[in-house]
């Protein structure tokens, strides 16, 4: 099993299914596109059996945790307050410039998978789709915490 796990756990394997997660949300594929990005996030925990987080900071760091051992410094905890961690993402989006925030939705429906798992809800903040930027921030509170007061990038 160890073998398999660093096979799927590399970069090169999360980069081809952003790519089709990417491209199926592009088509407006969304309810494929959700299913196939929570079917590999279960996997993903499944491999790695992360704890529940019991602070902010955990959130975060928990994150970039579940990220490619490989790419793991293009996923980063930039730092948080009292009721959010603030992540931003490296790579290069498959959908940087499309102008399609709703496909980015779409296509985080792994990250915010994850941290349902370990405690946490996921807000995209800003996303490579329209913000003209090379990285997308992210926020992460406790579930349950109110988000009222963060505003997603794809009800901008």
């Amino acid at each position: 099993m160890g073998a398999i796990k660093k096979i799927l756990e590399r970069w090169v394997v999360f980069r081809g299914g952003l790519a089709v997660f990417g491209t199926l949300a592009r088509m407006k594929a969304y309810g494929l596109a959700g299913a196939m990005s929570k079917s590999s996030a279960k996997l993903n925990l499944s491999l790695n059996k992360p704890e529940v987080a019991t602070s902010v900071d955990e959130l975060g760091k928990t994150w970039v945790s579940l990220m490619p051992p490989d790419a793991q410094h293009k996923f980063k905890f930039t730092g948080s307050d009292e009721k959010t961690a603030f992540t931003e993402i490296h790579i290069k989006c498959p959908l940087r410039g499309s102008g399609d925030p709703h496909a980015c939705y779409h296509l985080m429906n792994y990250d915010r998978t994850l941290m349902e798992k370990v405690g946490g809800q996921l807000i995209v903040l800003e996303t490579q789709a329209n913000s003209g930027k090379d990285h997308c921030k992210l926020a992460i509170r406790k579930a349950g915490e109110d988000i009222s007061d963060l505003v997603p990038a794809h009800e901008r």
